[in-house]
């Protein structure tokens, strides 16, 4: 377990599994089945693709028209092609075991074993020469071909995309992909056409998930739209330049939304959220429909065969030579991560279940585009650490080692992604939508200024004593002639001045200098009447009557204890009144 298999190696694995399976069927006397013999030679070749193996998958595709034409009736299965086929796949087997010695004299047999093939699949010994023009590049009637089917299948997705906008549970649309896309399947030339394959491969995959699926994921409507878009593009420059821009935007645009749909069912919710409160039993379960049992634990095989995924797909990941073919191997990766969500009493298969959570979130979110040498050293280190398990003493030391790399990758996906360069002048550019939203409290009004609601209050009026005519008798001074409420009026005024000058003692020259220096700098209107401060002030029995009030105040503050500075202008108010209680009247 401490020697990984190379990507060579796991290809010779799974193509001699495929060998197997083929020589199983065609030992039978009546002849192969049609529709297993055709599925076994597709994924010999699909195998092939993934692993890189051009020429061995270009032979494949010989294997897989003879398929198709025994399947179609257009090939009878008798004694000389049972023994060619045969043949055939003993020759697939020496080739696959070349792979890591790979030479010259291997490509040129595989050359002359997809023509023998093809040949006997009805096709023209010289079909491969004709192909080609002069240059070696593809004819044009190749290229018209591939351009038309091409437009075909992209037509099929887009109303494969209308019919699941409408009725997302509807599968015959989808057939009618799957049935369209076979007349590219069986083109040698089509692993020459980067990123035409790949993009077969993955609606295909995706095809293959929504009809296994009791309900689509969210957005399958725009990821087949996406791929109708990119399979036009792709068609076009088939058409126009003879080959496909590798990493066209469309194609990328079709492989961001695949992972992203795909990788976490963000609409699932638990079935307990549906149930009423108190509800004893909220779900009783027909008799007639068949309970399905749980998946059984991971045991160390199963975790062991996961870390070797994980390792080769880290590989395959990491020599992607373009963002969609990345992606598209991403997609494969997403089947053994939800295969490896299988919780099981071990520590490893838990740790494992957060695990492949963590690396499908950061899958739907992108992290693949902005971070991959760090998804990939994260998935490699899973990897290995799987590969572990059976030799290991300590398990629990791989499980909290596999929980440090889901926290990576938890925080890859929560990190901000590097902001884009500013753009340049003429160029349109869309605002933010949650850049304009702005707290509701800053819509409010300025708060205004909050006054006590006695301020309000106009003071008690007070009569104004107009001027004596010429030779009348000198009039009575003013706080004689107030009655009662005059007092209480008075004290008003006073409180309320003293709240405008602030918290100092009371001073009665204050007040009288504040108010010579209004008189004196003429702020008083001409119209008004104006008399003398001094026949404002309390004089005699008024001035006993405030002292007696004020005596008043002196004893309620001694019963509570006040303090000398709440007394104190009380004090002051009182030693003022004494010299006014003995002036005359």
């Amino acid at each position: 377990m401490s020697h990984p298999l190379a990507a060579a190696d796991f290809f010779a694995l799974e193509a001699g599994e495929c060998l197997d399976r083929l020589e199983q069927l065609l030992a039978r006397t009546e002849g192969p089945p049609a529709e297993e013999f055709l599925r076994g030679a597709r994924v010999l070749r699909g195998s092939a693709l993934m692993a890189g193996q051009q020429p061995i998958a270009r032979a494949a595709a010989g294997l897989e028209g003879i398929a198709r034409a025994y399947r179609d009736g257009r090939r009878h299965w008798d004694p000389a092609t049972s023994e060619q086929v045969v043949l055939a796949v003993e020759e697939f087997r020496l080739l696959v075991r070349r792979v890591r010695e790979w030479g010259e004299a291997d490509t040129a047999r595989t050359v002359r074993l997809g023509l023998s093939l093809e040949s006997l699949a009805g096709r023209p010994s010289g079909g491969q020469a004709s192909r080609r023009d002069e240059h070696g590049d593809l004819n044009a009637g190749v290229r018209a071909f591939v351009a038309r089917e091409g437009a075909l299948i992209a037509s099929a997705l887009d109303r494969a995309a209308r019919a699941l906008r409408a009725a997302p549970g509807d599968r015959e649309p989808l057939y009618t992909v799957i049935r369209r896309m076979q007349s590219l399947r069986g083109l040698a030339e089509l692993g020459e056409l980067v990123p035409l394959p790949e993009i077969l491969d993955g609606i295909e995959l995706a095809v293959g998930d929504l009809t296994r699926l009791f309900a689509p994921p969210p957005g399958v409507d725009e990821v087949m739209a996406s791929a109708s878009v990119a399979l036009t593009r792709i068609a076009r420059d088939i058409a126009e330049h003879g080959r496909p821009e590798p990493d066209s935007e469309e194609a990328g645009r079709f492989t961001e939304l695949l992972l992203r749909a795909f990788a976490v069912e963000r609409d699932v919710v638990p079935i307990e959220s549906m149930y009423f409160t108190g509800d004893p039993e909220p779900m009783t379960p027909p008799e007639t429909q068949p309970q399905f049992a749980a998946p059984a634990p991971l045991g160390p095989l199963e975790l062991v065969s996961h870390g070797e995924h994980l390792c080769q797909s880290a590989d395959l990941i990491a020599r992607s030579r373009t963002a969609i073919e990345r992606d598209l191997r991403l997609y494969h990766l997403l089947g053994t991560l939800r295969s490896a969500g299988t919780p099981g009493p071990d520590p490893v298969a838990g740790a494992l279940v957060v695990f492949a959570r963590s690396a499908r979130e950061a899958l739907a979110a992108g992290v693949a585009a902005r971070a991959t040498p760090a998804l990939v050293s994260s998935l490699r280190e899973a990897g290995e650490l799987l590969r572990a398990v059976a030799d290991a003493d300590d398990r629990m030391l791989i499980s909290r080692r596999i929980l440090d790399a889901a926290y990576r990758l938890d925080g890859l996906r929560l990190a901000e992604p590097t902001p884009a360069a500013a753009p340049g002048p003429g160029v349109a550019v869309h605002a933010d939508p949650a850049a304009l939203v702005v707290p509701i409290e800053s819509l409010l009004y300025d708060e205004l200024a909050i006054v006590p609601i006695e301020t309000l209050a106009y003071d008690s009026p007070r009569a104004v004593e107009p001027a004596p005519a010429a030779g009348a008798e000198e009039p009575v001074p003013i706080a004689s002639l107030a009655p009662a409420g005059g007092l209480e009026g008075s004290f008003h005024t006073y409180d309320r001045l003293r709240r405008e000058r602030g918290a100092g003692p009371a001073s009665l020259e204050a007040l009288v200098g504040r108010a010579l220096a209004a008189t004196s700098s003429g702020a008083a209107d001409e119209g008004l009447v104006t008399i003398e401060i001094g026949a404002l002030v309390y004089r005699g029995r008024a001035a006993l009557e405030r002292a007696a009030a004020v005596r008043q105040q002196l004893a309620d503050e001694l019963a509570r204890n006040g303090g000398l500075e709440s007394m104190r202008p009380l004090l002051q108010e009182l030693l003022d009144l004494v010299p006014l209680a003995l002036a005359e009247s």
